[in-house]
């Protein structure tokens, strides 16, 4: 799980007046890949790893671009697309 301060050691900020902002972001970011993929590459440390990085590449696009809107025109990231492929290969095991 990301910190507000792994966040803003990642995106060089060094004041608070955007702590809510980046919280929020935290947060979302966490939803948006948890419900792309499900929880189940959380037991394997390797995954949690690639989804931390996917989460920090999230809130930085959404940071520099105020927003979640993607121009019609935005080529396809294959850095997101292959570490959501990866983490959706985990399944969950039902005890």
């Amino acid at each position: 799980m990301l910190t507000l301060n792994d966040v803003k050691e990642y995106l060089k900020i060094d004041y608070t007046e955007e702590d809510n902002y980046l919280t929020n972001l935290i947060e979302v970011s966490q939803i948006y890949i948890d419900s792309m993929v499900g929880e189940a590459y959380k037991i394997d440390t390797k995954a949690t790893k690639l989804a931390g990085l996917l989460q920090m590449k999230l809130i930085s696009d959404m940071y520099d671009n105020r927003g979640t809107e993607i121009e019609a025109k935005t080529k396809k990231d294959m850095i997101v697309t292959s570490i959501l492929d990866k983490l959706s290969n985990y399944t969950e095991v039902i005890v």
